[in-house]
Protein backbone atom coordinates (compact mmCIF):
# COMPACT_ATOMS: atom_id res chain seq x y z
CA UNK A 1 0.00 0.00 0.00
CA UNK A 2 0.94 3.66 -0.22
CA UNK A 3 1.30 5.68 2.95
CA UNK A 4 0.10 9.25 2.54
CA UNK A 5 1.03 12.01 4.95
CA UNK A 6 1.59 15.71 5.44
CA UNK A 7 4.55 17.71 6.71
CA UNK A 8 2.53 18.52 9.85
CA UNK A 9 -0.50 17.14 11.66
CA UNK A 10 -2.31 20.37 12.42
CA UNK A 11 -3.04 23.58 10.54
CA UNK A 12 -5.56 26.35 11.33
CA UNK A 13 -7.21 25.83 7.92
CA UNK A 14 -7.86 22.16 8.73
CA UNK A 15 -10.06 22.92 11.75
CA UNK A 16 -13.63 21.63 11.25
CA UNK A 17 -12.37 19.46 8.44
CA UNK A 18 -9.67 17.06 9.64
CA UNK A 19 -10.62 17.65 13.27
CA UNK A 20 -13.28 19.64 15.16
CA UNK A 21 -12.48 23.03 16.66
CA UNK A 22 -13.30 21.66 20.10
CA UNK A 23 -10.49 19.10 19.97
CA UNK A 24 -7.47 20.21 22.06
CA UNK A 25 -4.34 20.82 20.02
CA UNK A 26 -2.49 18.06 21.86
CA UNK A 27 -5.06 15.52 20.66
CA UNK A 28 -5.07 16.50 16.99
CA UNK A 29 -2.35 14.05 16.09
CA UNK A 30 -4.70 11.24 17.07
CA UNK A 31 -7.43 12.55 14.77
CA UNK A 32 -4.89 13.14 12.02
CA UNK A 33 -3.75 9.52 12.31
CA UNK A 34 -7.30 8.35 11.58
CA UNK A 35 -7.07 10.07 8.19
CA UNK A 36 -3.42 9.70 7.19
CA UNK A 37 -1.09 6.77 7.80
CA UNK A 38 2.17 8.68 8.21
CA UNK A 39 3.60 12.13 8.95
CA UNK A 40 6.85 13.91 8.21
CA UNK A 41 8.24 15.28 11.49
CA UNK A 42 10.59 18.23 11.07
CA UNK A 43 10.85 19.25 14.72
CA UNK A 44 13.65 16.71 15.33
CA UNK A 45 15.66 18.50 12.64
CA UNK A 46 15.62 21.78 14.53
CA UNK A 47 15.98 20.66 18.14
CA UNK A 48 16.31 17.75 20.54
CA UNK A 49 12.74 16.63 21.21
CA UNK A 50 12.20 15.43 24.76
CA UNK A 51 11.91 11.64 25.07
CA UNK A 52 8.66 12.03 27.00
CA UNK A 53 7.20 14.09 24.13
CA UNK A 54 8.23 11.46 21.60
CA UNK A 55 6.49 8.83 23.70
CA UNK A 56 3.30 10.92 23.94
CA UNK A 57 3.19 11.16 20.16
CA UNK A 58 3.81 7.44 19.89
CA UNK A 59 0.96 6.62 22.27
CA UNK A 60 -1.45 9.02 20.53
CA UNK A 61 -1.64 7.08 17.26
CA UNK A 62 -2.74 3.63 16.19
CA UNK A 63 -0.48 0.61 15.78
CA UNK A 64 -0.27 0.95 11.99
CA UNK A 65 0.70 4.63 11.95
CA UNK A 66 4.28 5.57 11.00
CA UNK A 67 6.40 8.60 11.93
CA UNK A 68 9.11 9.74 9.51
CA UNK A 69 11.46 11.83 11.61
CA UNK A 70 14.12 14.08 10.13
CA UNK A 71 17.66 13.68 11.40
CA UNK A 72 19.08 16.61 13.39
CA UNK A 73 20.61 19.48 11.45
CA UNK A 74 23.79 19.02 13.51
CA UNK A 75 24.20 15.73 11.63
CA UNK A 76 23.11 16.78 8.14
CA UNK A 77 23.41 20.52 7.59
CA UNK A 78 26.66 20.81 9.57
CA UNK A 79 28.11 17.57 8.26
CA UNK A 80 31.20 19.14 6.71
CA UNK A 81 31.96 21.85 9.25
CA UNK A 82 31.83 19.82 12.47
CA UNK A 83 34.33 17.24 13.71
CA UNK A 84 33.33 13.82 12.41
CA UNK A 85 33.28 12.35 15.91
CA UNK A 86 30.73 14.97 17.04
CA UNK A 87 28.53 14.24 14.04
CA UNK A 88 28.66 10.52 14.81
CA UNK A 89 27.76 11.10 18.45
CA UNK A 90 24.69 13.17 17.54
CA UNK A 91 23.61 10.55 15.00
CA UNK A 92 23.95 7.76 17.57
CA UNK A 93 22.06 9.81 20.17
CA UNK A 94 19.25 10.42 17.66
CA UNK A 95 18.97 6.70 16.92
CA UNK A 96 18.92 5.95 20.64
CA UNK A 97 16.02 8.38 21.15
CA UNK A 98 14.01 6.57 18.45
CA UNK A 99 14.59 3.04 19.70
CA UNK A 100 11.43 2.93 21.89
CA UNK A 101 9.33 4.05 18.89
CA UNK A 102 10.53 1.44 16.38
CA UNK A 103 7.18 -0.27 15.82
CA UNK A 104 5.74 3.03 14.57
CA UNK A 105 8.66 4.35 12.54
CA UNK A 106 8.48 4.95 8.82
CA UNK A 107 11.47 5.92 6.67
CA UNK A 108 13.76 8.18 8.69
CA UNK A 109 15.14 11.06 6.63
CA UNK A 110 18.71 12.26 6.33
CA UNK A 111 18.23 15.57 4.50
CA UNK A 112 21.44 17.17 3.21
CA UNK A 113 21.72 20.76 1.98
CA UNK A 114 23.08 21.91 -1.37
CA UNK A 115 26.48 22.62 0.16
CA UNK A 116 26.97 18.86 0.54
CA UNK A 117 28.34 18.01 -2.90
CA UNK A 118 29.97 14.78 -4.07
CA UNK A 119 32.83 15.35 -1.62
CA UNK A 120 30.33 14.66 1.18
CA UNK A 121 29.32 11.28 -0.23
CA UNK A 122 31.76 9.26 1.87
CA UNK A 123 30.39 10.77 5.07
CA UNK A 124 26.79 10.38 3.92
CA UNK A 125 27.37 6.70 3.28
CA UNK A 126 29.23 6.31 6.58
CA UNK A 127 26.12 7.61 8.37
CA UNK A 128 24.02 5.09 6.44
CA UNK A 129 26.38 2.31 7.52
CA UNK A 130 25.87 3.31 11.16
CA UNK A 131 22.09 2.84 10.95
CA UNK A 132 20.96 0.14 13.38
CA UNK A 133 17.20 0.58 13.75
CA UNK A 134 14.65 -1.71 12.13
CA UNK A 135 12.95 1.18 10.34
CA UNK A 136 13.89 2.09 6.75
CA UNK A 137 16.41 4.87 6.19
CA UNK A 138 16.16 7.46 3.42
CA UNK A 139 18.49 10.13 2.07
CA UNK A 140 17.62 13.44 0.43
CA UNK A 141 20.35 15.37 -1.39
CA UNK A 142 20.07 18.83 -2.89
CA UNK A 143 23.39 19.42 -4.61
CA UNK A 144 22.98 19.27 -8.38
CA UNK A 145 25.96 16.94 -8.73
CA UNK A 146 23.69 14.14 -7.49
CA UNK A 147 21.30 14.79 -10.38
CA UNK A 148 23.83 14.69 -13.23
CA UNK A 149 22.51 11.38 -14.67
CA UNK A 150 26.15 10.46 -14.95
CA UNK A 151 29.01 9.25 -12.78
CA UNK A 152 28.15 10.99 -9.48
CA UNK A 153 24.45 10.17 -9.50
CA UNK A 154 25.12 6.61 -10.64
CA UNK A 155 27.63 6.09 -7.85
CA UNK A 156 25.23 7.61 -5.32
CA UNK A 157 22.25 5.49 -6.37
CA UNK A 158 24.31 2.33 -6.51
CA UNK A 159 25.68 2.94 -3.02
CA UNK A 160 22.19 3.50 -1.61
CA UNK A 161 20.87 0.39 -3.34
CA UNK A 162 23.64 -1.82 -1.98
CA UNK A 163 22.82 -0.58 1.53
CA UNK A 164 19.06 -0.87 1.17
CA UNK A 165 18.66 2.87 1.72
CA UNK A 166 15.90 4.81 -0.02
CA UNK A 167 16.44 7.96 -2.04
CA UNK A 168 14.01 10.74 -1.16
CA UNK A 169 12.50 12.06 -4.39
CA UNK A 170 11.76 15.77 -4.11
CA UNK A 171 9.26 17.12 -6.64
CA UNK A 172 9.20 20.89 -6.42
CA UNK A 173 8.31 21.37 -10.09
CA UNK A 174 4.78 22.64 -9.34
CA UNK A 175 5.82 25.60 -7.17
CA UNK A 176 8.45 26.68 -9.69
CA UNK A 177 6.11 26.35 -12.68
CA UNK A 178 4.93 29.99 -12.46
CA UNK A 179 6.19 33.29 -11.21
CA UNK A 180 5.73 33.84 -7.50
CA UNK A 181 2.52 35.85 -7.76
CA UNK A 182 1.39 35.33 -4.14
CA UNK A 183 3.01 35.32 -0.72
CA UNK A 184 2.92 31.54 -0.31
CA UNK A 185 4.70 31.02 -3.64
CA UNK A 186 7.32 33.63 -2.76
CA UNK A 187 7.98 31.75 0.46
CA UNK A 188 7.98 28.32 -1.21
CA UNK A 189 10.34 29.37 -3.99
CA UNK A 190 12.67 30.85 -1.40
CA UNK A 191 12.74 27.79 0.87
CA UNK A 192 12.18 24.74 -1.33
CA UNK A 193 15.05 23.31 -3.39
CA UNK A 194 14.80 23.60 -7.15
CA UNK A 195 16.24 20.25 -8.13
CA UNK A 196 15.41 17.84 -10.97
CA UNK A 197 12.80 15.22 -10.17
CA UNK A 198 14.37 11.78 -10.67
CA UNK A 199 11.81 9.19 -9.48
CA UNK A 200 14.22 6.35 -8.79
CA UNK A 201 13.59 3.73 -6.11
CA UNK A 202 16.80 2.41 -4.56
CA UNK A 203 15.17 0.26 -1.86
CA UNK A 204 11.81 -1.09 -0.74
CA UNK A 205 10.34 2.07 0.82
CA UNK A 206 10.71 4.93 -1.68
CA UNK A 207 9.91 8.38 -0.28
CA UNK A 208 8.26 11.15 -2.30
CA UNK A 209 7.98 14.77 -1.19
CA UNK A 210 5.53 16.55 -3.51
CA UNK A 211 5.27 20.36 -3.25
CA UNK A 212 1.99 21.39 -4.86
CA UNK A 213 1.03 24.68 -6.52
CA UNK A 214 -1.74 26.76 -4.84
CA UNK A 215 -3.66 26.83 -8.13
CA UNK A 216 -4.90 23.26 -7.70
CA UNK A 217 -5.80 22.42 -11.34
CA UNK A 218 -2.22 23.26 -12.33
CA UNK A 219 -1.04 20.19 -10.38
CA UNK A 220 -2.95 17.71 -12.55
CA UNK A 221 -0.11 16.88 -14.92
CA UNK A 222 2.30 16.06 -12.09
CA UNK A 223 -0.30 14.15 -10.10
CA UNK A 224 -0.97 12.02 -13.20
CA UNK A 225 2.73 11.30 -13.54
CA UNK A 226 3.01 10.32 -9.89
CA UNK A 227 -0.07 8.12 -10.04
CA UNK A 228 1.54 6.17 -12.86
CA UNK A 229 4.89 5.89 -11.05
CA UNK A 230 3.29 4.90 -7.73
CA UNK A 231 1.18 2.27 -9.48
CA UNK A 232 4.33 0.88 -11.05
CA UNK A 233 6.08 0.75 -7.67
CA UNK A 234 3.10 -1.04 -6.14
CA UNK A 235 3.19 -3.63 -8.91
CA UNK A 236 6.88 -4.19 -8.08
CA UNK A 237 6.05 -4.85 -4.43
CA UNK A 238 7.45 -1.56 -3.12
CA UNK A 239 5.90 0.35 -0.21
CA UNK A 240 6.02 4.08 -0.98
CA UNK A 241 5.56 6.94 1.49
CA UNK A 242 4.20 10.13 -0.09
CA UNK A 243 4.40 13.41 1.81
CA UNK A 244 2.24 16.02 0.16
CA UNK A 245 2.95 19.71 0.71
CA UNK A 246 1.52 22.79 -0.94
CA UNK A 247 2.99 26.27 -0.96
CA UNK A 248 1.04 27.14 2.20
CA UNK A 249 0.06 23.53 3.11
CA UNK A 250 -3.62 24.49 3.30
CA UNK A 251 -4.49 22.42 0.23
CA UNK A 252 -2.05 19.59 0.93
CA UNK A 253 -4.75 17.14 2.14
CA UNK A 254 -6.85 17.89 -0.93
CA UNK A 255 -3.90 17.19 -3.22
CA UNK A 256 -3.21 13.93 -1.40
CA UNK A 257 -6.83 12.90 -1.90
CA UNK A 258 -6.64 13.72 -5.61
CA UNK A 259 -3.46 11.69 -6.00
CA UNK A 260 -4.99 8.75 -4.16
CA UNK A 261 -8.02 8.80 -6.47
CA UNK A 262 -5.75 8.71 -9.51
CA UNK A 263 -3.72 5.82 -8.10
CA UNK A 264 -6.85 3.82 -7.26
CA UNK A 265 -8.15 4.35 -10.79
CA UNK A 266 -4.97 2.67 -12.08
CA UNK A 267 -4.78 -0.02 -9.39
CA UNK A 268 -8.39 -0.81 -8.39
CA UNK A 269 -7.38 -3.93 -6.42
CA UNK A 270 -5.15 -2.01 -4.03
CA UNK A 271 -6.71 -0.75 -0.83
CA UNK A 272 -6.38 2.96 -0.23
CA UNK A 273 -4.49 4.04 2.87
CA UNK A 274 -6.14 7.47 2.83
CA UNK A 275 -9.49 8.23 4.47
CA UNK A 276 -9.95 11.96 3.80
CA UNK A 277 -13.24 13.50 5.03
CA UNK A 278 -15.41 14.24 2.05
CA UNK A 279 -16.22 17.79 3.06
CA UNK A 280 -15.68 20.34 5.76
CA UNK A 281 -19.41 20.33 6.43
CA UNK A 282 -19.39 16.60 7.10
CA UNK A 283 -16.33 16.85 9.33
CA UNK A 284 -17.88 19.63 11.37
CA UNK A 285 -20.54 17.18 12.59
CA UNK A 286 -17.98 15.18 14.59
Amino acid sequence: MIRYGMAQWQHPAWVNWLYPASLPAAERIGRYSQVFSTVEVGSTFYTKVDDAQLLRWYESVGEDFKFSFKAPQTVTHRLLERPWRDVQQDWLAFMLSLQPLQTKLGPIMLQFPAICDERALARILALCDMWTLSAPLSVEVRNLAYFDKSEVESRFLSALSVRGVNRVVMDSRPVFSTDAYCESLVDAQKKKPRVPCHPVATAGHPVVRFIGHPDLPRNEVWLDQWAAKLSQWLSEGLLPSVFVHSSDNIAAPTLAGQLDEKVRALTPNDQSALALPQSQEQASLW
